[in-house]
């Protein structure tokens, strides 16, 4: 405590100052000096307790004094009207205002570090004395700026003295603090601003009320609505979503918030000038003390991505000239509904419809006049079936029809799939009018039935196939239905596939290698391709053996052995320094990589083999992703921790959303050789093609183009941005021997 607190409070009582006794008349010679001794022993103790009180007034000076450098706050106080002394300061004040404890402190010295632009702010304060809030700023006399906060008013003793009271405390952090605040918020909205898309937060509460408490500015630019305007109103949002997304996105927005799960939807928006957009958002969920759900997530703008998607959709799937799926996407769709059909113990038809004499029409009167006839026959077609059923343009002048839902009854399925196939008979026989005079085309049709018992799709398509080439071997311009006559070529399927076992045991099938080169013909690898020597057939070719191994399931051995074989050759070629760079690419099909033990087989034949995994590529088809998609990335993603790459194969020829092929971890995309054969004369080839490198490059992913013959396709393919090739015009399929010849002739 100071002096002046212990000197007001505590005067000192002098035991000098002793009180005088009056004798008494009764009291003896030795009564006073009893008296005295009495007296005295009071004093002691009354000055002990004295010492004791003033010990405890210390103590609580000291707390008192912690408390303020605690709380970084002081006092002042002086008597209204009296300048002349100045005024007493805390020694928390005294701190915070840089000065030396001091008690008293001259109202000069006291206001000395007051800012000028504070001072006529500070001098209404302490007119007003009313106990506001206020704030300036004192500089140090160490040259330190601090912001302080006082409270100053009058207060009135017993004796009636009235005193002028202030309370300073130090807010310089908190400002900082502030200031730190603003600038991070600073710092998110110029990134809010710069991503494409806006940021948002939407808060679900316990009484299912929702609202947004933020959103970027970003919104204007995407929805034509203020930031401010959404958080007050979201259903300045809601009313531009189309009416049939916004429920679906409503329930699985509630699903996640519920099970607390990521949540993502794409939905079509009304912008104001009447077109649609596509929209994609993602928010993240997370629960809050007081039972909210609060989701934070972003909006994008994927309207071009849809369209490109889409465009690719209808270049891979949909034949140009007649608008009919064509075949990738009849094969697709016959493969879901074979198995619709099984699980609902119905019947389905296959109408493979073929067109009679179509190639003298094309030789005498041009491929323009053969196009007419083409759209019109598709025209006549869709016309005749219902709208579940399939019409497909399967190449050339074959047409299949599809039809789903048929009786159960195989009799009854039959009468069902004849009766369509006469009225189809009769819509193609009407005339046509391709030029001056009308023309006529008539059609052979070969039906299949399936649902029964499960048969591959290329199956149905050969029996179907072969029930035509029945019609026209009847004459043609009728129908014929597939029956147990027509089982010598599947007998001949049987047969092979009994030879393609025994081949797998004797050794027969053996690998051969094509090379695949860069743009200056530097062989960077090659493709392990599977061929097989029959000792009686001769080479079989892989178009008739494969997919017979995938529908019979000797894929799987097949598999196993080309990928050990490939594995040894790396080793053989990791040896010679011209051939240690190489790759070697495998195809696993799909029925094989969905094998449960495919990841620890190749790593066990790595292991085995002693092969670079580095130098391993697995290339896979778009069929997979039909599947188990996130079982898929898992198991590439294994293979890829070991050093295995993946390529994508024959892509563009598959039924796979693009939304998928960003997940996957993938080096290579081959651009499918069905493209790359007319690039130059097909437009519809060349676009897909510049659109499948165009898609390559902006996902960072190698395009590789297979079925290279010529320098003009190389050519066509190196402008759009293609890296590396595979093609006779490089190379055919052969040995190891002869591609390490071929690599150490390069300069």
């Amino acid at each position: 405590m100071n002096s002046f607190t212990s000197r007001a409070l505590f005067p000192v009582i002098s035991q000098g100052n002793e009180p005088s006794l009056q004798p008494e008349t009764c009291m003896s010679l030795e009564d006073p000096v009893v008296e005295i001794a009495a007296l005295r022993a009071r004093l002691a103790q009354t000055q002990q307790q004295l010492q004791e009180a003033q010990r405890q007034l210390h103590e609580q000076a000291r707390v008192f004094q912690a408390m303020e450098d605690l709380a970084r706050a002081g006092y002042w106080w002086r008597i209204r009207g009296d300048h002349s002394s100045g005024s007493y300061w805390s020694p928390g004040l005294c701190h915070l205002a840089g000065f030396p404890e001091q008690e008293w402190v001259s109202c000069q010295q006291g206001r000395s570090g007051i800012l000028p632009d504070d001072w006529s702010a500070f001098q209404d304060a302490v007119a007003r004395m009313d106990g506001r809030d206020m704030e300036y700023r004192w500089r140090r006399p160490d040259g330190q700026v601090r912001r302080l906060r006082t409270r100053m008013c009058l207060h009135q003793t017993q004796e009636g003295t009235v005193m002028e009271l202030g309370v300073v405390l130090d807010v310089t952090q908190g400002h900082q603090v502030a200031a730190q605040l603003r600038e991070q918020l600073d710092f998110i909205q110029r990134i809010a601003s710069s991503i494409p898309g806006f940021i948002y937060q939407y808060r679900i509460r316990p009484d299912g009320s929702t609202c947004i408490p933020y959103i970027s500015d970003a919104v204007q630019e995407l929805l034509g609505v203020s930031a401010q305007t959404v958080m007050h109103d979201l259903a300045q949002i809601e009313a531009r979503v189309d009416a049939s997304d916004l429920q679906r996105m409503r329930l699985t927005l509630q699903r996640a918030a519920h099970d607390l799960q990521p949540w993502q939807s794409e939905y079509r928006v009304h912008a104001d000038d009447g077109t649609i957009r596509w929209h994609m958002t993602s928010a993240v969920p997370q629960m809050e003390s007081d039972g909210s759900v609060l989701l934070h997530g972003y909006t994008l703008d994927m309207t071009e991505r849809k369209r490109a998607e889409e465009e690719i959709e209808r270049l891979a799937f949909y034949d140009a000239l007649t608008g009919l799926p064509n075949r990738r996407l009849l094969l697709n769709r016959l493969e879901h509904t074979i198995a619709v059909c099984l699980r609902k113990q119905q019947r389905g038809a296959l109408l493979f419809i073929d067109l009679d004499n179509f190639k003298d029409l094309n030789d005498t009167q041009g491929h323009d006049i053969g196009d007419l006839l083409l759209t019109q026959v598709a025209q006549r077609l869709v016309a005749v079936v219902r709208d579940a059923d399939t019409v497909a343009r399967f190449g050339g002048d074959e047409f299949v029809v599809m039809l789903d839902g048929l009786c159960a009854d195989v009799s009854t399925a039959t009468a069902q799939a004849e009766t369509v196939a006469e009225k189809l008979l009769r819509a193609l026989n009407t005339p046509y009018t391709l030029g001056a005079a009308p023309h006529y085309s008539t059609p052979s049709i070969g039906i299949t039935l399936f649902g029964d018992e499960r048969h591959s799709v290329d199956e149905l398509l050969k029996r179907a196939d072969l029930a035509m080439y029945q019609a026209k071997a009847a004459g043609r311009n009728t129908q014929r239905l597939f029956d147990p006559s027509m089982q010598a070529a599947l007998l001949a399927r049987s047969s092979l596939e009994a030879d393609l076992r025994l081949g797998l045991e004797r050794g027969e099938l053996f690998v051969q290698y094509q090379p695949v080169v860069n743009h200056r013909g530097q062989i960077l690898g090659a493709e392990a391709l599977a061929r097989w020597r029959h000792p009686e057939r001769g080479m079989i070719s892989p178009a008739d053996f494969i997919p017979l191994a995938e529908q019979t399931g000797l894929i799987l051995p097949l598999g196993r052995h080309v990928l050990r074989t490939a594995c040894l050759q790396l080793v053989e070629w990791a040896d010679d320094p011209q051939a240690a760079h190489l790759s070697v690419a495998v195809n696993v099909s799909a029925r094989q990589f969905r094998q449960p033990g495919f990841v620890a087989e190749v790593l066990e034949i790595l292991a085995e083999t002693g092969a670079n995994p580095r130098r391993l590529k697995v290339e896979l088809t778009e069929s997979m992703l039909l599947g188990d998609l996130e079982c898929t990335i898992d198991r590439m993603e294994q293979l890829q921790h070991e050093g295995v790459g993946f390529a994508l194969d024959d892509f563009g020829t598959g039924y796979s959303s693009l939304s998928y092929l960003k997940r996957l971890p993938l080096d290579q995309v081959k651009i499918d050789q069905s493209f790359v054969r007319d690039v130059l004369t097909d437009p519809n080839d060349a676009a897909i093609v510049r659109t499948i490198l165009a898609l390559a490059q902006s996902l960072d992913l190698v395009a590789v183009a297979e079925g290279v013959e010529t320098t003009g396709q190389m050519g066509f393919l190196r402008l759009h941005g293609c890296e590396q090739f595979q093609g006779y015009l490089f190379g055919r399929p052969g040995s190891a021997q002869a591609l390490q010849a071929l690599l150490h002739a390069q300069p």
